[in-house]
């Protein structure tokens, strides 16, 4: 088998590997399908899978005094459960289920022993981590920096790119604790977005209508985060 990218792959992260290294792990996935709010693991509980999404979209939330707020998403550009691979196999979040969809999952040990054994997919997984954690960063500054107009813009944002159609799933519930404010903030703001025609807002539904205003209504962290992601990892 030649050395060549993988094809076919719906999860961009797998996509990078080579066909034969894909080929090794292949037998090792199983097809998982997510409902929106399904908890992927608690905080501090045991990581034993690590999950690689096609078209959904997982939420790291961290959980402070009963009220949580999203720190990070991950969906087809990446995977879930990363920490596993570099130190004790516990999750430092919440891990939800923001957007339905589907994607496969692989042990946690097969994953580590794996990329003990090669190089690619060691140094891959450590790529993702490292551009995860920028999200990480510029999402904290981001929260308690920037409006929420263009919070909720950039969140929209990121979420259009994982799933890869312009119906996003959502309620207003759902999105005000993903963000952290209350429910009627949140109305106000979609509200604001529809009135500007950047979105179509209907009950469990937003739909994205001009991206190209989204992002210039957003805020700047939208823009670093994807380049850094691109920088480590190639095109999103």
């Amino acid at each position: 088998m030649k050395n060549e990218p993988a094809e076919g792959v719906r999860n961009r992260l797998l996509r990078r590997l080579q066909s034969r290294e894909y080929v090794r792990l292949r037998p090792h996935f199983k097809d998982v399908v997510f409902e929106s709010g399904h908890i992927v693991y608690e905080a501090r509980s045991q990581i034993d899978f690590v999950y690689f999404p096609h078209n959904c979209v997982l939420s790291a939330v961290t959980i402070l005094d009963g009220s949580g707020i999203e720190v990070g998403t991950i969906g087809n550009e990446g995977a879930a459960g990363l920490t596993a691979f570099i130190g004790p196999s516990i999750s430092p979040h919440r891990m939800i289920a923001q957007v339905p969809g589907d994607g496969v999952r692989i042990a946690a040990a097969v994953l580590e022993e794996e990329a003990r054994n090669n190089r690619q997919l060691h140094d891959l997984l450590l790529q993702h981590h490292q551009a995860f954690l920028t999200q990480l960063s510029q999402t904290v500054a981001c929260n308690g920096l920037h409006s929420l107009l263009k919070r909720c813009c950039r969140w929209l944002l990121m979420t259009h790119d994982r799933v890869g159609k312009d119906e996003l799933q959502l309620t207003h519930e759902f999105l005000s604790f993903m963000l952290g404010v209350r429910r009627q903030g949140v109305t106000e703001t979609l509200q604001a977005l529809q009135e500007q025609r950047l979105i179509a807002n209907s009950r469990g539904t937003v739909t994205i209508v001009n991206r190209a205003g989204l992002e210039a209504t957003s805020c700047e962290c939208y823009r670093i985060v994807v380049e850094e992601y691109n920088r480590l990892l190639g095109s999103m």
